[in-house]
């Protein structure tokens, strides 16, 4: 099953992830993957960080500057590393993990970015992912699921948080793929 957690740009969609991810039980949910936490400086946007579950430490991920080889979806540079290793972290996910990937963006629905790995990832039937997306690029994410199962979570409704849950612990007590489908 594919959650997708949808809400504006800026409308608090890490954070409220962060807090549903708090609230699990990692050991039933086996919840694996990454946040993308904002980064501000004096105020301003100046980037994102990739903040693998089960890591103390995040790293720079998306920053506004950049050099001009490296990908980038518009005023934002990917930094080469990171983006590396937040595909790495998609691909080595467990079978049985609910994997998180906050955000599948614009580069991503383009082809770029975590596409392959992510697109990868769901093949496998029986994959359980939580995937964050701006509300403007919903329906383009839609349309890439190609008839796999999606529902969607809207960060505005009231009831989400409790929805959201429940999907996640329901899909946990069934079976993943099978052994030796990593991935």
């Amino acid at each position: 099953m594919i959650l997708i957690l949808t809400g504006a740009v800026q409308s608090g969609k890490t954070r409220f992830l962060a807090g549903i991810l708090a609230g699990l039980d990692r050991a039933k949910t086996g919840a694996s993957g990454f946040l993308s936490p904002a980064v501000y400086e004096s105020g301003r946007l100046i980037g994102y960080d990739l903040a693998v579950l089960g890591r103390e430490k995040s790293a720079p991920y998306i920053r506004k500057v950049g050099e001009p080889a490296w990908e980038r979806a518009g005023p934002f540079f990917f930094i080469p590393e990171a983006l590396k290793d937040a595909r790495q972290t998609v691909l080595e996910s467990r079978a049985r993990d609910l994997l998180v990937v906050d955000e599948v963006g614009p580069l991503e629905l383009g082809g770029g970015g975590l596409w392959s790995p992510l697109e990868t990832v769901l093949a496998s039937p029986g994959r359980r992912c939580l995937l964050v997306v701006r509300a403007v690029c919903l329906e383009a994410l839609q349309g890439k699921l190609a008839g796999r199962p999606f529902k969607v979570f809207s960060v505005e409704e009231p009831a989400t948080r409790a929805s959201l849950l429940f999907e996640i612990a329901r899909h946990a007590s069934e079976p993943g793929p099978p052994a030796g489908r990593e991935g």
